[in-house]
């Protein structure tokens, strides 16, 4: 980082401009001290957690496009820069970060993360300043998941003279992490206070409207799990697609389903996922999510969905051999074993 006196490289905005809107959630002057970067460190990333509830309540809408972001500056030295700065939006599952967690956010159920600003610098400033940052690459809100926005720090240097962001006395709604000589990795997070926000946003409506999504196990179907989901609207909608994680990180398509291209009336769909692998059952729940594809390739994906198995664990009801005959664990050669939820499997002694 250095101490340079030319002009800002981002501007203050103070109007609305045509055809946008601009929302801020959060007007308390608390020291969220470490946002967005941590200037007494080489390395450092925040992790700041915005709500469904708080989007919505400001006027933001599924299917808007968040196109820039404000943040309330305060006592950095006029001048300040700092180099190689990366901004990240992600929807996701929980309502509060993990303490300690970390930076990868691996325990958190995550979707859709985009790098709306890549490798940027900007330089401080003096007072209490809402500094805007216009997005690279816009993010679509989906309407129900809550939000992470990811600052990373990767300018490599420190000087003093940096500041802070202002904000609300929120626990857990806004972790940083820091280090020296290289980018932090370990779970060393501290929990800080939640930064003022101010997002630019225009609609851009979604090729469907989702009314539901939902998944149950069926009884008296071996290990069969029923996905459901309605449509109020479709345009130029070629096909559905489901996918399935047993950790909510890594996912697995499982189906497709044409779409009706155009509709304007209630539409339902249903698939039933069968035979889900003993592992499933032992872990207790199972994450499904849906995409749309429309006729030009273009796929957009929606709220990832936790289904609870609440089925004992499996175990083995029968041992037989290849004439039907019952053997125990120890018999010699091929052993089909029989299980309590309907499978089976062979092993060889």
């Amino acid at each position: 980082m250095k101490n340079l006196s030319s002009s800002l490289i981002f501007s203050l905005v103070t109007f609305s401009i045509l055809g946008q809107q601009i929302s801020q959630i959060g007007s308390d002057f608390d020291n969220c001290g470490g946002t967005p970067a941590y200037g007494l460190y080489d390395y450092s990333q925040s992790a700041m957690l915005y709500l469904a509830s708080e989007l919505e309540g400001v006027g933001i809408s599924a299917g808007n496009s968040i196109t820039a972001i404000q943040f309330q500056f305060n006592s950095w030295e006029s001048g300040y820069e700092l180099n190689n700065q990366t901004i990240k939006i992600s929807h996701v599952t929980e309502s509060s970060l993990p303490n300690p967690g970390l930076p990868d956010y691996s325990s958190l159920t995550i979707s859709n993360t985009t790098t709306v600003k890549e490798e940027f610098d900007f330089r401080g400033f003096t007072g209490i300043t809402w500094g805007q940052f216009d997005f690279d690459t816009p993010f679509v809100w989906d309407g129900s998941s809550n939000i992470l926005v990811t600052w990373e720090n990767r300018d490599g240097s420190w000087i003093s003279g940096y500041g802070w962001l202002e904000g609300r006395d929120l626990s857990n709604r806004c972790h940083v992490w820091y280090k020296d000589d290289n980018y932090p990795v370990a779970s060393s997070s501290e929990d800080r206070y939640l930064p003022n926000i101010k997002l630019h946003t225009s609609f851009n409506p979604l090729p469907i409207t989702l009314n539901s999504f939902t998944g149950e196990l069926l009884s008296g179907f071996g290990n069969s799990i029923q996905l459901n989901w309605s449509t109020a609207s479709e345009k130029d909608n070629d096909y559905f697609t489901l996918w399935r994680s047993f950790d909510g990180q890594s996912w697995k398509e499982i189906t497709q389903l044409t779409g009706a291209g155009n509709s304007n009336e209630l539409l339902n769909y249903q698939h039933i996922d069968r035979n889900i692998i003993v592992q499933s059952i032992e872990k207790n729940t199972i994450y499904y999510k849906l995409s749309q594809t429309d006729y030009d390739g273009t796929t957009e994906f929606f709220q990832i969905i936790p289904v609870e198995i609440q089925a004992a664990k499996t175990y083995v009801v029968s041992r037989t051999n290849l004439m039907g005959q019952e053997v125990d664990q120890n018999h010699k050669g091929l052993i089909i074993e029989t299980w309590n939820n309907g499978l089976t499997t062979k092993i060889y002694n």
